[in-house]
């Protein structure tokens, strides 16, 4: 069956493919975008598989919040990173709801798919990784135990999650899926390149949701979680005008001590290392994508020039912006 997405409220078609789970064997390199112009809003979609691989990207912007009814009979295991905009995935098989807001995540093994999507707000981008059984399974074998013992649900075809949580999206994730979607590369190397990334993000998603398993001395109530979550939204909404310290503490309602140590405990670096890398790093794929200038971004980001817009931007990737989008060209 191949997947079919309908409005829920008058059953229209709002979008379908065609391909199934034997397509991903492909040895070659298969891979194709499209912008579409649908009654529900206007939006981008790409995607790319190979070796039993599949990766898809999407971003739209809708005329209203609305409900959608998915299905599909892929049998894979699905990594779902949610980057903009909030949804609720209710999966009618296996009786689970995934309530996503930007920038979370979560890891589920789907022998087939039937589930309702609630689109809250007006813009939504999404990126997913998915592997056939026989990818995941060559590839868990040497894995962690928690991605064996997911393994053996899927050698079972039983419906399964790797955590029932989501996961609130660590830098190095958030990283390696723009390194995607910045691809420079063509032919075999983006093949190579692709598939170096599909273990990464696999293997930072396995490790992101063994480190929640673990208590942190600074963060030891699910209120100061969320409020450590909550901090760290607000300091990617806000790149162009970031809180101060203090501001960002009253904020998310913690003093500033708990803040400091437990955002360093949570993320692994400090309020504004944190902001300073995600900046940088958001630039560089906005730069790849050959959008926006340097002194755009440099603007859009908060620095207070160009000239230390460029400074740490070299600092960190070894090439100023300028060479960066020269050698893009």
């Amino acid at each position: 069956m191949p997947l079919e997405v309908r409005h829920r409220t008058d059953h229209s078609l709002v979008h379908q493919n065609d391909y199934v789970t034997a397509d991903f064997d492909s040895s070659e390199l298969v891979e194709a975008s499209q912008t579409l112009d649908l009654p529900v809003g206007r939006g981008y979609m790409a995607h790319w598989y190979f070796d039993g691989i599949r990766m898809g990207y999407s971003h739209w912007h809708y005329h209203q919040p609305f409900e959608t009814t998915w299905r599909t009979d892929l049998d894979v295991v699905h990594l779902h990173f949610n980057l903009r905009g909030r949804v609720v995935i209710e999966n009618k098989l296996s009786g689970r709801v995934h309530t996503l807001a930007s920038y979370q995540h979560y890891l589920a093994y789907h022998p087939g798919f039937e589930a309702t999507m609630r689109y809250e707000e007006l813009e939504s981008e999404t990126f997913i990784l998915q592997f056939s059984k026989e990818a995941f399974l060559a590839l868990a074998q040497e894995a962690s135990a928690p991605l064996r013992q997911l393994a053996n649900d899927v050698r079972r075809g039983r419906p399964a999650v790797l955590r029932e949580e989501s996961l609130h999206l660590g830098l190095a994730l958030h990283t390696a899926i723009r390194e995607v979607l910045t691809c420079r590369f063509q032919g075999r190397l983006k093949k190579l390149f692709l598939y170096s990334k599909a273990i990464e993000i696999l293997v930072l998603q396995a490790d992101a949701f063994a480190q929640a398993s673990t208590p942190r001395r600074f963060a030891r109530t699910e209120y100061d979680q969320e409020r450590l979550l909550f901090a760290r939204d607000y300091l990617v909404q806000h790149l162009q005008l970031p809180p101060t310290l203090p501001e960002l503490a009253r904020l998310a309602g913690l003093n500033e001590f708990k803040l400091k140590k437990g955002f360093k405990g949570q993320f692994g670096q400090t309020v504004f290392g944190y902001l300073a890398d995600f900046r940088l790093t958001e630039a560089k794929a906005q730069l790849l994508d050959g959008h926006k200038t340097a002194s755009e971004l440099a603007f859009e980001l908060g620095y207070s020039s160009l000239q230390h817009f460029s400074a740490a931007f070299k600092k960190k990737f070894g090439v100023s912006p300028r060479e960066l989008r020269e050698h893009r060209t």
